[in-house]
């Protein structure tokens, strides 16, 4: 059990650290567009937060893998698609239960879940903050 929790710690860091990298990134990118083109974000707004949303969904998509590919190398799952599939369902927080791992594993999976609940949360919360930029700026920061 304590090489479970061992190895959750580090794909939770993993998944912490790959959401961080984009996180920073995306950001940076955000913050340049706002300061050398505001125009672009002031007259698309729709655009540019489905381009956000898109761009956060890559960093969960590595996370599911990551954790897909833990899965597989650890062969606690016959295949990798099955890996990734339950991957998906436990990090989604979905849980259909159609497949689900064996007692030596059941105790990592709960720890995606949670992993999964921590992403999609801070994920939530950029996705927030640039809606608020995009949207809710007073008319003086427009232009």
């Amino acid at each position: 059990m304590l090489r479970q929790l061992l190895l959750a710690g580090l794909l939770i860091a993993i998944t912490i650290a790959v959401q961080a990298l984009f996180m920073a990134f995306g950001l940076r990118r955000f913050r340049s567009i706002e300061q050398h083109h505001p125009a672009i974000l002031a007259r698309w707004p729709t655009a540019v937060t489905v381009i956000w949303i898109l761009y956060l969904l890559l960093p969960i998509v590595l996370d599911v893998v990551v954790w897909a590919i833990c899965y597989d190398l650890k062969q606690a799952l016959p295949t990798f698609e099955q890996a990734l599939y339950f991957s998906i369902v436990t990090f989604t927080t979905v849980g259909y239960g159609d497949i689900t791992l064996g007692p030596d594993w059941r105790v990592l999976a709960t720890f995606e879940a949670v992993n999964g609940w921590i992403i999609f949360g801070w994920a939530t919360a950029l996705i927030m903050a640039v809606i608020q930029r995009l949207y809710f700026r007073s008319d003086a920061s427009r232009g």
